[in-house]
């Protein structure tokens, strides 16, 4: 399976296209910052209930990494770990769909781990305010398996509120050949369905 930037990009909401690139602003308010990630701002959170938001997401032509920290209560900040997840399972459905039509494998896991993030295969440079708290983070891992063969997309987004300081940090990739787990051996966890047709 070969899947160009631009498709790794727009289905993790980059908005964004080409082989290569890289956006970044720090510490805007929410209308500000909603005004620049509209196409994956959840419509259950009013800008004005985000005090602030750091964001980053590099692209390279089959990776792309996305870091969030977001100043919100908690209830709004549930709200946007709900979206991100759900998310994260429809475009794993997306692109293991789109080259050629072809129907590829999908193994996932939503789960709960240890923090900080890890940053698997990372896209570019960690951002300068990214400092999320050692605690436990929500977890949604996918593999979109090639059709033949062991290797594959792997992608996932990884979530964590700080209630000290009213803080929600989230961590998005998606990468080719990068394996999480062996096939068939999906780690302890709940299994969600990505998309019809899925096993899970």
């Amino acid at each position: 399976m070969l899947l160009c930037a631009a498709s790794l990009c727009s289905i993790a909401g980059c908005g964004m296209e080409g082989f290569a690139g890289r956006k970044e602003f720090t510490n805007l308010p929410g209308p500000s910052a909603k005004k620049q990630l509209a196409h994956v701002w959840p419509k259950a959170v009013d800008a004005n209930a985000v005090e602030s938001l750091c964001y980053k997401t590099e692209w390279a032509r089959d990776s792309s990494s996305t870091w969030y920290r977001i100043q919100l209560k908690e209830r709004d900040a549930s709200v946007w770990m709900d979206y991100v997840h759900a998310r994260e399972k429809e475009w794993a459905g997306e692109l293991a769909s789109m080259h050629d039509g072809t129907y590829y494998a999908l193994e996932g896991v939503d789960r709960t781990i240890t923090g900080p993030s890890p940053l698997h295969k990372q896209t570019g440079t960690t951002p300068t305010w990214w400092s999320p708290p050692s605690k436990e983070l929500r977890a949604t891992e996918v593999m979109v398996w090639d059709a033949d063969g062991d290797s594959g997309t792997g992608r996932a987004t990884y979530s964590a509120f700080d209630d000290s300081s009213d803080t929600l940090w989230i961590y998005q990739y998606a990468a080719q050949h990068d394996v999480l787990w062996p096939r068939g051996q999906i780690p302890d966890g709940k299994r969600p369905k990505l998309s019809e047709g899925s096993d899970n």
